[in-house]
């Protein structure tokens, strides 16, 4: 592994998470009519759900990668109970209800435990996108250890059982760090996308029982076979808001990420300014998308004054979470 690749990656999941928080849950037609393509960090004054934070702010998906990683450098392993004192801790410490940021599944799941519920129960009703957006840290970890695909399945579902063991979650979250791993090693786009969707069958596998649900993997495999048929920017959101869907779903924003990765391409920045521009669940979308263009790229095309912005207005540096992923993790060479 390059030096500095996780870093990089971190980076541009954060970018993405900060630049789609201002339009978190607006419309595809309130965005296109009031702000247009979205290529820089909005003012928070715009957003409907997140006026009081500063402008460059991360949410819970960068917050939540972050306690995970640090509680996995910690313990040497990802497990459950790492997992579910990480987000305890992360719910604790950053006011996340308060701030408006942690989704319905998650919230739910954790006053659960709290009260004494125990965590290999309380995720079997998470179907949202929040087991999606956190499959970041897992992967990274299972990257520099050098996993293979079972023991990738096994430190996803670790991470995400507490608050989201359902197949829909399992699904998508699964097809997306096997494309993130795949990416990170250098593959092509095909066989990233095989990777995902070998991924999306590995977490149906994985799952306590499947629901009757919309497939991630089906939705992969379409775009897929569409991707070429659009034409412009607008055509391509205006199909993933109003077709496909981007709301909190985890099939959504799985379908959602996957097709404007497949757009996109190389292209991190643009990735980011489409998914903050595609309405619905944008911090997410543009979040998990540009860690995954950037993989695949091998660096991001950031303007490097909205790289500082993010990393000063909250206090970052994932070179430490670089160093501690390599010292704890690191295996054969990587």
């Amino acid at each position: 592994m390059r030096e500095g690749f996780i870093t990089t990656i971190l980076e541009a999941f954060a970018v993405g998470d900060a630049m789609g928080m201002p339009t978190e849950f607006m419309t595809r037609e309130q965005i296109a009519k009031d702000l247009g393509m979205v290529w820089d960090l909005l003012p928070s004054t715009k957003s409907l759900n997140h006026s009081d934070l500063p402008s460059g702010s991360i949410t819970d998906d960068t917050e939540q990668n972050l306690y995970l990683l640090r509680a996995y450098c910690k313990a040497g392993k990802i497990t459950l109970e790492q997992t579910v004192a990480a987000l305890l801790a992360w719910i604790d410490e950053t006011d996340a209800v308060a701030k408006k940021y942690i989704g319905p599944s998650s919230l739910q799941a954790l006053k659960a435990i709290e009260t004494g519920a125990s965590p290999a129960e309380t995720g079997k009703k998470g179907t949202t996108c929040g087991g999606l957006m956190r499959s970041l840290a897992p992967t990274l970890i299972s990257y520099a250890s050098g996993y293979e695909p079972a023991e990738l399945v096994a430190a996803v579902t670790n991470c995400l059982q507490p608050t989201h063991y359902t197949s829909q979650a399992l699904e998508a979250a699964c097809a997306y760090a096997f494309a993130l791993y795949s990416a990170m090693d250098g593959n092509s786009l095909e066989e990233i996308v095989a990777a995902a969707l070998q991924g999306a069958k590995r977490g149906l596998q994985a799952a306590p029982y499947l629901a009757c649900a919309a497939s991630s993997g089906s939705r992969i495999s379409f775009l897929l076979g569409h991707i070429q048929g659009f034409a412009s920017d607008d055509g391509l959101l205006n199909f993933l808001f109003a077709v496909f869907g981007t709301g909190l779903a985890s099939v959504d924003v799985c379908g959602a990420v996957f097709g404007i990765f497949l757009y996109a391409e190389k292209d991190v920045f643009k990735a980011i300014s489409l998914a903050a521009s595609v309405g619905g669940d944008t911090d997410t979308i543009a979040a998990l998308v540009g860690a995954l263009c950037t993989a695949y790229a091998g660096k991001h095309n950031i303007p490097s004054a909205i790289v500082e912005q993010v990393r000063v207005v909250n206090n970052l540096d994932f070179s430490i979470f670089e160093t501690e992923i390599k010292e704890t993790f690191s295996k054969n060479g990587r």
